[in-house]
C-alpha cells in the first residue's frame, strides 16, 4: 500500500468518530445546515423575490398585514386557505417588509425539518443511517433551493414530519406502560393536531400526504386509528380552518367554498403545463443529483428483501420509507399540472432511503454486478469532476472560454464541487478492493464536496436574487426617496409578474388604473413600455425593469 493509500485514513478515522458519537448528531446537523440557509441570505441588496410564488404570497401577506383584516381582505373569495399568509405576515410585522422576514420562515421550517428527519430515521433504521440520510438532505440542491424561498412546501413538509414522529414515538415502549398511557394519549393528541393544521397551510393538498399515510396506518399502524386523542386532536387542528371559513362563509357564502374547491379541481384537470407520467423521475434524478441514486439502490434493496420474504409489507420501513413516497409521487403523476416544487414533501423520506443504502454499501462488500456500476459511476464523477476543475482554472485566469464573463462567477462553485468529485473517483480506484474504510472516505468526499460548492453558489453567485433588474432600480439612491415619499401607481396592462413583486416591494402604493387617462399631472406610475404611447400628458422615465417603466407625469 502506498503512503497515499495511507493519507486519506484520518478522514476515514474523523468521520467514522463523528458518526459514532450520537450525542453529537443534532449539533452537527444544525452545524452543517446553517451554512448552507445563510450564506449570502442577509445581504439584501443582493437578494429579490421570484414573482411566482414567492411573490404571491410575500403580496398577500402585505395586503393582510396593511389592511389589519387577518381573516379575508380580498375584494372576492379567495381560493386558499391563509396560512402560509399568517406566518408571513407575522414575520413582516416583527422584522419589517424585506427578503429575510418573508424568506425565514422556510429557513426554520428546513432546519426543523432536518432535524424531524434525523429523528425518524432513528426509529425506522440506525442513527448512522438516519444522520448520512440528513446530511444528504441538506444538500439536495431542490430542497436547498425552496429553503430559502418564501413558499409553504417547506413548512408544509415539516409539519407532516412532526406527525409521523409523534406517531412513531406514541409507539415506543415507555409510552405503552400502563402507568405512561396519558403521555401516549399527548403524542397522539400532537400528531392529530398537526395533520388538522396541514389544511390550514395547504389547502386541498393536504389530502395528498394523508391519503399516503394509509397504508402505514393499515399496515403497521392498526392500533394507531384505535386511539380516541389522534382523533380529538385532529378536530382541534382543523379548528382554526373552520373558523376561517365561517367567517367568511358570512360574508360570501356558498361562493367561498366553492372557490376553495374549484381551484385544485382546475389545477388538476388543466393541459397547460401537461408533462409526461415520468416528469417526478426524471426531475428527481436532476434535483437530488447523486443521492437519488441512493434512494433508488435502497428501494431495489427494500424490494428484494421484500420478496425474499426477509422483511414484511407491515414493517414501518416498508409502509413508510418505500410505500409512503412512492405513492405520493404516484398521485402527483395523476394530476396533469406538474412542478417539481409539489414532490419536496417526498424529499425527507428520499433521503433516509439515501442513508440506508449508503450504511449498506459500507457494511456490506459489494457484488460483481454492484462493484461494476460503482466503476463506473465513479468513473464519470472523474470525468465531471475534472473538467469542472479545469473549466473553472480556466475561467478564473484567462479569457480562453467563450461567454468568460457570464461564467466566471460560477467558477468558485465549480472549485468546490470538480476536486471532489475526481477526488471520490481517484479514492476509489486507488483501492484494490472496496473497504469501510475506503466507503467512508469516498462518502465523506461526496457530501463535502456539494456542502462546499452550495456554500459558494449561494454567497456568491447571487442565487437569491432572482429579479436583479428590479432590485437594482429599487435601491438605486436617486430612487429610494421618491419610493418612500411618493404614491406610485399601476397602469392598466402591467406585467403581472412585475405587477405582483411591486405591489410588495413598493412602500407607498397607489391605485390600480382602469385607464391611462385617469392619470394627473405630478403622479407617478408603474407602466409597461407598450402602454407609454398611449400616455396623453408628458412624462419622465425616471428607470425601469426591463419593459415596465417608473416615469413621473410632467406639469
Amino acid at each position: 500500500m502506498t503512503r497515499w493509500q495511507l493519507g486519506p485514513g484520518w478522514l476515514a478515522r474523523s468521520v467514522h468518530a463523528i458518526i459514532q458519537a450520537k450525542r453529537w448528531h443534532w449539533l452537527i446537523l444544525v452545524t452543517w445546515m446553517v451554512p448552507l440557509l445563510l450564506a449570502g441570505f442577509f445581504d439584501l441588496d443582493h437578494q429579490s423575490l421570484m414573482a411566482h410564488d414567492e411573490g404571491l404570497y410575500a403580496r398577500r401577506a402585505r395586503v393582510i398585514v396593511d389592511s389589519g383584516d387577518w381573516v379575508h381582505p380580498w375584494a372576492a373569495p379567495h381560493h386558499k386557505t391563509p396560512g402560509p399568509y399568517w406566518v408571513v405576515g407575522l414575520f413582516i410585522t416583527l422584522l419589517g417588509r424585506h427578503e429575510v422576514a418573508v424568506r425565514l420562515p422556510s429557513v426554520l421550517a428546513s432546519i426543523g425539518c432536518l432535524l424531524l428527519t434525523y429523528a425518524i430515521g432513528r426509529r425506522l433504521l440506525t442513527p448512522k443511517a438516519a444522520l448520512l440520510g440528513a446530511l444528504s438532505l441538506g444538500v439536495a440542491p431542490l430542497w436547498l433551493q425552496y429553503s430559502r424561498l418564501a413558499t409553504p412546501d417547506v413548512l408544509f413538509t415539516g409539519l407532516i414530519l412532526l406527525a409521523i414522529w409523534l406517531l412513531l414515538t406514541a409507539d415506543r415502549p415507555e409510552h405503552n406502560a400502563s402507568n405512561n398511557l396519558t403521555h401516549r394519549h399527548w403524542f397522539y393528541f400532537g400528531a392529530g393536531i398537526t395533520l388538522g393544521i396541514t389544511v390550514l397551510v395547504r389547502s386541498a393538498l393536504a389530502a395528498i400526504p394523508i391519503a399516503c399515510l394509509l397504508p402505514y396506518l393499515l399496515l403497521s399502524g392498526r392500533h394507531h386509528l384505535k386511539q380516541w386523542s389522534l382523533y380529538l386532536g385532529g378536530l382541534v387542528g382543523l379548528l382554526p380552518t373552520a373558523v376561517w371559513l365561517w367567517l367568511c362563509w358570512q360574508r360570501y357564502g356558498m361562493a367561498m367554498i366553492n372557490s376553495l374547491i374549484n381551484f385544485p379541481v382546475s389545477q388538476g384537470l388543466t393541459a397547460d403545463r401537461a408533462k409526461s407520467p415520468l416528469f417526478y423521475l426524471f426531475n428527481l434524478l436532476v434535483n437530488d443529483f447523486l443521492w437519488s441514486f441512493f434512494a433508488l439502490g435502497a428501494v431495489i434493496l427494500l424490494v428484494i428483501s421484500l420478496i425474499k420474504a426477509k422483511t414484511r409489507l407491515s414493517h414501518p420501513q416498508i409502509s413508510l420509507l418505500l410505500i409512503y413516497p412512492l405513492s405520493y409521487l404516484g398521485l402527483l403523476s395523476f394530476a396533469s399540472t406538474k412542478l417539481p416544487h409539489y414532490a419536496i414533501p417526498t424529499y425527507p423520506f428520499l433521503a433516509l432511503l439515501a442513508g440506508y443504502a449508503m450504511e449498506k454499501l459500507v457494511k456490506t462488500i459489494p457484488t460483481h454486478p454492484i462493484k461494476g456500476l460503482l466503476h463506473a459511476i465513479n468513473g464519470l464523477l472523474m470525468l465531471l469532476g475534472g473538467l469542472l476543475t479545469v473549466a473553472a482554472c480556466l475561467a478564473l485566469t484567462t479569457n480562453l472560454l467563450p461567454n468568460t464573463d457570464d461564467i466566471s462567477p460560477y467558477a468558485p462553485i465549480a472549485l468546490g464541487l470538480g476536486p471532489a468529485w475526481f477526488g471520490a473517483g481517484l479514492l476509489w480506484f486507488n483501492y484494490d478492493a472496496p473497504k469501510p474504510k475506503l466507503l467512508i472516505n469516498w462518502l465523506a468526499l461526496l457530501l463535502l464536496g456539494q456542502w462546499l460548492s452550495l456554500v459558494i453558489a449561494w454567497g456568491t453567485a447571487d442565487l437569491g436574487n432572482i429579479n436583479p433588474h428590479m432590485k437594482a432600480l429599487l435601491i438605486r439612491n436617486d430612487i429610494q426617496p421618491i419610493l418612500q415619499t411618493k404614491a406610485i401607481d399601476f397602469s392598466p396592462g402591467l406585467n403581472s409578474k412585475r405587477s405582483t413583486l411591486l405591489r410588495f416591494y413598493t412602500p407607498k402604493l397607489g391605485e390600480k388604473l382602469n385607464t391611462l387617462e385617469q392619470v394627473s399631472p405630478g403622479d407617478y406610475l408603474w407602466i409597461e413600455d407598450s402602454e407609454l404611447s398611449n400616455l396623453k400628458q408628458p412624462y419622465e422615465s425616471l428607470g425601469q425593469i426591463k419593459q415596465t417603466h417608473l416615469v413621473r407625469i410632467d406639469f
